[in-house]
Order: C-alpha cells, then sequence, then structure tokens
C-alpha cells in the first residue's frame, strides 16, 4: 500500500491530509529488512513510538573528570554529564570562586549570525556525600566558546569547606539546539 503512488495521490485527492496526529494513528515506515526484497518492507509506526524512539537516539551519556581536563565534547542534543574529580578543584564556599566547564558540540552552529538561534537549558542534580558534604552547586551559562558553551561551577553553601565537600554525585542534565 505505501510503495503505490496511486494511494497516496488518493489521500491527497480526497482531503484526508491531516495537520495533527491522534494517539492510535499509523505513520508509514520502510523497515530494515534484509530477507525482504529491496531490503526493506512496508511497515508503520504510533506516532508516540516515533518520537520516543528518535529522543532516545538523541540523548547521551558523558564523563566529565575535572583533574584530566574541564572540557567535554558532547554528540547528542540533550543528555547526561556524570562531572568527577569536583573535590580535586573544588569551588570555595560562598561564590567565591568558581570552576569553569566546557561542554563543546561541533555539530551545532554558533557562529555570530545565528547565535540569536541558540537555545540552551540545563539543571543540576548533586546528592552529597556522606559526612560533612555541605557543598550546594550552583551552575551558571557565562558564555559561548568556539564549539559549545561555557558554565560555572560555583558553591552557594555559605558553610567552609571540609574534605568531605564535593564528594557526592555530581550530573549536569542539558538540551542543547541551534536552528
Amino acid at each position: 500500500m505505501w510503495n503505490n503512488i496511486s494511494n497516496f495521490a488518493a489521500i491527497i485527492a480526497e482531503r484526508m491530509v491531516r495537520t495533527k496526529l491522534n494517539n492510535l494513528d499509523l505513520l508509514p515506515l520502510g523497515a530494515r529488512d534484509e530477507s525482504y526484497d529491496g531490503n526493506y518492507r512496508d511497515a508503520a509506526i504510533l506516532p508516540k513510538d516515533l518520537v520516543a524512539s528518535a529522543d532516545a537516539q538523541n540523548t547521551g551519556s558523558y564523563e566529565l573528570d575535572l583533574v584530566v581536563t574541564n572540557v567535554v565534547t558532547v554528540t547528542t542534543q540533550k543528555g547526561i554529564i556524570d562531572i568527577l574529580g569536583i573535590d580535586g578543584v573544588s569551588p570555595a564556599p560562598s561564590f567565591n570562586s568558581s570552576d569553569l566547564i566546557y561542554i563543546n558540540n561541533p555539530e551545532l552552529n554558533l557562529t555570530v549570525p545565528n547565535r540569536e538561534n541558540v537555545y540552551i537549558q540545563y539543571s543540576v542534580y548533586y546528592s552529597p556525600g556522606a559526612n560533612d558534604d555541605y557543598a550546594l552547586p550552583y551552575v551558571i551559562a557565562t558564555g559561548l566558546a568556539p564549539n559549545g558553551f561555557e558554565f560555572n561551577i560555583f558553591n552557594a553553601s555559605p558553610v567552609v569547606a571540609t574534605a568531605n565537600n564535593w564528594t557526592g554525585e555530581f550530573y549536569l542534565y542539558y538540551e542543547l539546539y541551534t536552528r
């Protein structure tokens, strides 16, 4: 049915073109199947399954070890960055110092004419370590870098750092888009 252009023309002629999808609508799909002639077989997918599949493929998981580098290169528009080694750099309490990190994505168009089309969203998760971990991360985007974004990590806690500060789990969730 999907590979017959006459059927497609009939759909248009009968004004069956939609601008919104219903949850139970089916979208045509050429599913890879090497046992089938032409290596593709007619199939269909629900809109919610298509969106979920595309979203999952566009989400990544990365590590940034601050003892080694302050740059992480990502290849997905959305993801989770596990920030390691911050206890080795430890921003001072009460916003008195910060640590600079860069999230690079070379696939983004960050040229000067396109900078008004940049979208960034991020959130921080920190689970304090055991015994006197008083770190309270505060992350702010502070600019664009040649291939990505610049962030500063502050310690918002007024409590003087102990040896156990920054020993917890520290994650940065991000979404980066350009048009």
